[in-house]
């Protein structure tokens, strides 16, 4: 007899143990995350139209890798470099002007004056300057004059006269002695653009872009350096 309460205070206790357990096992909460993940940083993104801060970026992230590369620092002269138009071949509508100088202001914050960049665009400003201040300039101007008479019975047309003048000025006409910068490298660039969506005219979904810069030696025409960078932006279709 004794030794049956014996094991029956066993199985109580190894029964109250279980219980006890139980209770002080409970089941895992969830923590909250807190990270935001790259491709939703700008959550008010519209994937039919390009970022600014995409070009910001890929252009900030070019010229770091170019003023790294050891052969723009070999001559003896501090080499020169023109930015052509970025040519686009997404679906979007890009200004390359816009581009290309984001591109040229983040070079030179990067350069630091060691390499310097040709100004391409203000080139016919530059020649008419020196024109005008080495010789003599011929300067054509035409004016039209439009005289329209109206009729003087019923049924008769409109007559409608252009009567045209050309003034011309003579100044002094010369040749331009000074030429500008020699070009050292062309650097060139490609946009390329691709979507995903989960399903067919979804309303938001995943644009991929893919800005491909290229430096090139103006005078030998080898591919000095070439690289290709990946923004991915999550958003929402216009």
């Amino acid at each position: 007899m004794a030794l049956f309460y014996q094991n029956r205070l066993a199985v109580i206790f190894f029964m109250a143990l279980l219980l006890n357990a139980g209770c002080v096992m409970r089941d895992p909460q969830p923590v909250a995350d807190s990270r935001v993940a790259p491709t939703a940083v700008l959550p008010g993104a519209i994937l039919d139209q390009i970022q600014v801060e995409d070009i910001r970026v890929a252009a900030d992230t070019m010229a770091r890798d170019i003023v790294m590369q050891e052969f723009l620092y070999t001559g003896r002269n501090v080499p020169v470099v023109a930015i052509r138009p970025i040519e686009n071949k997404t679906d979007l509508t890009i200004d390359p002007e816009i581009f290309q100088q984001t591109m040229r202001v983040k070079l030179m914050e990067n350069a630091g004056g060691r390499i310097l960049f040709r100004d391409d665009a203000s080139h016919l400003y530059t020649v008419e300057e020196r024109m005008r201040q080495s010789g003599r300039v011929q300067i054509s101007t035409t004016t039209t004059r439009t005289r329209t008479t109206a009729p003087t019975q019923v049924g008769q047309p409109i007559r409608v006269t252009e009567q045209g003048q050309q003034d011309t000025t003579m100044t002094e006409t010369g040749s331009v002695s000074q030429r500008v910068a020699d070009i050292d490298y062309f650097l060139t660039g490609l946009i390329y653009s691709t979507t995903e969506v989960a399903a067919q005219g979804a309303a938001e979904g995943m644009r991929y872009f893919q800005f491909q810069f290229r430096l090139t030696n103006a005078h030998t025409n080898i591919i000095m350096w070439e690289k290709e960078y990946l923004v991915k932006r999550q958003a929402r279709f216009n």
